[in-house]
């Protein structure tokens, strides 16, 4: 099996402690940045950034860039594949938009950490990709020591709700949240989660 290299911010502890445990995977940190990373010289630095991170992962190894970072769109998807060349690589958005794709989703409820502002990002940033956010959970967390104390219940309890919708799909935004098994999640409707996603791309079982 080919190493398993994980792209992370650096508040990120819930993904890093079950990736190491279930894969031993190697742990690449990216110090947070603010904003998303969608300017031009943002996606200059961040592709800088990411050379030199590959410079030190062997060549036909699966890495996941489990970030949001300069990860919006097809343009930060291909600076991002580019920069990570000669590897297997699942980024966590892109994984997403190809989730909900494949199951032929157009209405979505949406379930995130994110305080408002960033939510409605997050409901901006499907529809440009022709996703209808039909309904909405912002659990109102702000910073990545508060997202990443969210607990499993809540995601549950938040999916429990998205069920009642006509939502083709549930889409649970966040890298940072606990990490869900599929075995954990009961929903009559797909639920989508990134890791989820990112590790079914790169033949993974979480």
């Amino acid at each position: 099996m080919s190493e398993l290299n994980l792209i992370v911010s650096s508040e990120n502890h819930n993904l890093v402690t079950y990736m190491k445990n279930k894969f031993n995977a190697n742990i690449f940190y990216q110090e947070f940045v603010p904003g998303h990373g969608e300017s031009n010289s943002e996606m200059k630095s961040n592709y800088s950034n990411l050379l030199s991170i590959n410079s030190a992962i062997p060549k036909g190894s699966k890495i996941m860039y489990a970030r949001s970072y300069s990860a919006f769109s097809k343009k930060g998807w291909n600076y991002i594949k580019e920069s990570l060349k000669g590897n297997e690589v699942s980024i966590s958005t892109e994984s997403i938009i190809n989730s909900l794709t494949k199951i032929k989703a157009h209405k979505v409820f949406l379930i995130s950490p994110y305080n408002q502002k960033r939510h409605d990002y997050e409901i901006k940033w499907l529809a440009g990709f022709h996703f209808d956010t039909i309904g909405s959970i912002a659990l109102g967390r702000i910073g990545g020591k508060e997202i990443t104390e969210v607990t499993k219940q809540t995601i549950l309890d938040s999916i429990k709700i998205g069920e009642k919708s006509s939502a083709d799909a549930i889409y649970v935004a966040c890298t940072l949240l606990p990490v869900m098994e599929p075995k954990e999640i009961e929903s009559q409707i797909p639920v989508i989660i990134p890791v989820n996603s990112m590790a079914k791309e790169l033949g993974l079982e979480i």
